[in-house]
């Protein structure tokens, strides 16, 4: 697989949801419904992740007797679930209290430089 593939392949797997979203429609299409049965999720969190995934060309769907039927575009991606490649850290969605941590080290670090600048103004 390409590179890209790969790097596009972990975003999108980064998600449990969409992991078992990709398993439940390997073996044949399925309508929102099947699927949200099948990984027990509620039907709004599945079409979410499934407009995702649709988005980013790994699923597909099409309109049968008035339902919307999901199946999978490439099926390279079974090969990618199957080999359990692990998502590298810098594509893991972070914790919120590391984005938080993160964003007052970033505060502090401005705030210190104003600080700096203002001691040097007043000298």
């Amino acid at each position: 697989m390409p590179p890209l593939f790969d790097e596009i392949v972990h975003k999108a797997l980064a998600s449990d949801v969409r992991r078992n979203i990709l398993l439940s429609i390997s073996e044949k299409e399925k309508y929102l419904t099947e699927i949200s049965k099948d990984i027990n999720k509620k039907p709004q969190t599945v079409d979410f992740h499934l407009n995702l995934l649709e988005e980013i060309g790994i699923v597909e769907s099409s309109l049968k007797d008035g339902k919307k039927y999901y199946f999978l575009k490439d099926k390279r991606i079974l090969d990618f679930l199957r080999d359990r490649k692990p998502i590298p850290a810098n594509l893991r969605p972070k914790p919120p209290h590391e984005i938080m941590l993160e964003a007052w080290e970033d505060i502090k670090e401005r705030l210190d430089r104003i600080e700096k600048k203002i001691d040097e103004l007043s000298k």
